[in-house]
């Protein structure tokens, strides 16, 4: 059985810095431990579900991510998704003498998370897309208000009938 726990603190620490590396500088502390906290959290569980544990309550965490990763305009969605595979590669690193059956074991419950992220991204994806359209109708109901209140104020000073 794979001691996952025994690498906890390298694995996290590389899958952060890989999270964080597109920024040109390091982060301020708020966002790199938000970061910290949404990889512990989805790590432990991983951790959780490969002793035999349940799935539930690996959403949040995964929402968390995603909610993260979807307002980097930088990142495409594959990019934001593949960060999450990305500790299928620190994993294969750290263990390269895993068993078959272990490595199908970790990367299904890996792939079962993906499943899950890339709905949340999704959503997050697409709630920002409303704000945005939202956005684009306030700022056009203004316009007309713009246009419909110096139409009066010219209609008023006799500049046009």
């Amino acid at each position: 059985m794979v001691e996952l726990e025994k690498h906890r603190s390298k694995i996290l620490k590389e899958w952060q810095d890989k999270i964080l590396e597109s920024y040109p500088i390091k982060p301020v502390i708020e966002i790199t431990g938000y970061v910290e906290d949404c990889t512990t959290k989805i790590f432990d569980k991983l951790v959780e579900v490969y002793n035999g544990g349940s799935y539930s309550g690996v959403e949040g965490p995964l929402d968390d991510l995603m909610r993260f990763l979807a307002v980097d305009g930088k990142l495409t969605p594959g990019d934001s998704i593949s960060i999450l595979f990305y500790v299928k590669k620190l994993l294969n690193n750290t263990f390269p003498d895993m068993s078959k059956n272990e490595w199908q074991k970790i990367s299904s419950i890996i792939d079962n998370f993906g499943y899950v992220a890339f709905n949340r991204y999704s959503a997050c994806r697409e709630d920002i897309f409303k704000l945005k359209l939202m956005e684009k109708d306030r700022d056009l109901e203004i316009a007309h208000r713009i246009i419909e209140y110096t139409t009066r104020a010219a209609q008023k000073s006799g500049k046009i009938d």
